[in-house]
């Protein structure tokens, strides 16, 4: 393997998101459209990329290929930024977001929910990680908010970050994670760039399914056929039957106590 201090094994590493409080999470990359839009709108932003990698978004065909090539070009111009240029054109987003998102402050009227969302995004992400350029990500990478009990699923080598809020999170065994920003462990841009598959817009939001006849077990199953979670809920005076699973399984108890019987009638 190469690297094999930081990357210890070759397999894939799929990851199932179930939220159990509000939850705050950038998942994959935006559409080359919006951040077009997002960099005529920010210069600072636009500052920390490089003259041919914006002309590659904007000039980008229609077709995916196009679309990816210039999506690449613009990630790797951002991430190679040289830390004094966007410390800098850091500073002077913030302050400039600041004013904007202070209480005397007007919005138009024609600016869309998103990209409010966005800049609220980049304010909460410099405030945990001061000094990160990687606060700015919300310009080129889609900002959840998802309600408990809500899902998202993100497939291996597609860029994410999770920000607040708890979840259950189930993924495939693997133990090589690629950082790039927002960290103080280990970065390696150079290997995330090469491997990211530049595929863009948000995931899907699933709520899970009620399986085996009951609403309370509720199944969210990824595509894929290494994992599947189930959430159940029993509420006080209550009792459930468990499915029987033919695969191993994990059982947590997240909040609450009680007791459990086998088939025999035994309690452990």
């Amino acid at each position: 393997l190469e690297n094999p201090a930081n990357y210890v094994d070759d397999n894939h590493k799929p990851e199932l998101a179930v939220a159990l409080t509000p939850f705050e999470a950038m998942c994959g990359f935006r559409r080359l459209e919006e951040i077009a839009i997002l960099i005529k709108k920010h210069p600072e932003f636009a500052a920390c990329i490089s003259n041919e990698a914006k002309l590659a978004v904007f000039l980008a065909n229609r077709d995916e290929d196009s679309k990816k090539s210039a999506l690449r070009a613009l990630f790797q111009s951002f991430m190679s930024c040289p830390k004094e240029t966007s410390s800098r054109q850091l500073k002077r987003l913030l302050k400039r977001l600041q004013k904007e998102q202070s209480c005397d402050h007007v919005h138009p009227h024609e600016e869309p929910p998103w990209e409010r969302k966005c800049a609220r995004a980049i304010l909460r992400l410099a405030q945990q990680f001061p000094g990160d350029a990687g606060a700015m990500a919300p310009f080129f990478l889609n900002y959840l908010l998802i309600a408990p009990g809500e899902s998202f699923y993100m497939a291996a080598n597609e860029p994410h970050a999770y920000v607040a809020g708890e979840i259950i999170e189930c993924m495939a065994c693997s133990d090589n994670v690629v950082r790039a920003g927002l960290t103080p462990k280990f970065k390696d841009v150079d290997n995330l760039v090469n491997m990211l598959t530049y595929s863009m817009g948000g995931p899907t939001i699933n709520a899970g399914t009620p399986a085996y006849g009951d609403d309370r077990i509720m199944r969210y199953t990824p595509p894929t056929g290494e994992f599947e979670v189930m959430v159940i809920t029993c509420n006080p005076g209550e009792d459930i039957t468990l499915p029987l699973l033919p695969v191993p399984s994990v059982f947590i108890v997240i909040e609450g106590s009680g007791n459990t019987d086998n088939e025999d009638g035994q309690r452990l």
